[in-house]
C-alpha cells in the first residue's frame, strides 16, 4: 500500500469471479493428495484507491458506492454466543435493512466470530 494522499491509499484487491455463473464456493479442508482446497472461482487483482471517509459518511449511498453508513442503537449488545446472535441479532439487524432500505425480504447468511487466541492462515486460497 502506497499513500497517495492523507486520505487516500491505492490497494491491491483480489476479486473472486465464479465460473459458470454459479455460486462461489470453497471446501473448508484442502485435498490430502495435493494439499489445495478445491474452489470454483477464479481471482483477479486489481489495483484500486481506497478513501478514508471519517466525517463524510454521508457523501456515499446505496445507489453510488454500494454500501451506505448508518448509526442505530442495537438492542442486542453481547456477541459471546452464535445461538443468541441468531435468535436476537440477526432479526434486528434484518428489520433495521428492511426498514432502511424499502427492501421486502432480506436474510443474514453468517456470523464470524474473532478471537485473540486465533489464528487465521490464509496462506492456502
Amino acid at each position: 500500500m502506497s499513500a497517495l494522499q492523507s486520505d487516500k491509499v491505492a490497494a491491491t484487491v483480489v476479486y473472486n469471479t465464479p465460473l459458470n455463473g454459479v455460486r462461489a464456493h470453497m471446501y473448508l479442508n484442502a485435498d490430502p493428495t495435493t494439499g489445495v482446497r478445491v474452489r470454483n472461482y477464479s481471482q483477479e487483482e486489481k489495483e484500486v484507491e481506497i478513501e478514508n471517509i471519517r466525517g463524510k459518511e454521508d457523501s456515499v449511498t446505496l445507489d453510488t458506492a454500494g454500501f451506505q453508513f448508518y448509526r442505530a442503537p442495537s438492542k442486542h449488545t453481547s456477541f459471546a454466543n452464535n445461538e443468541v446472535i441468531k435468535k436476537e441479532y440477526y432479526p434486528e439487524s434484518i428489520e433495521l435493512i428492511q426498514k432502511l432500505t424499502g427492501a421486502t425480504g432480506s436474510s443474514s447468511l453468517t456470523t464470524v466470530r474473532i478471537f485473540q487466541t486465533d489464528v487465521l492462515d490464509f496462506s492456502q486460497n
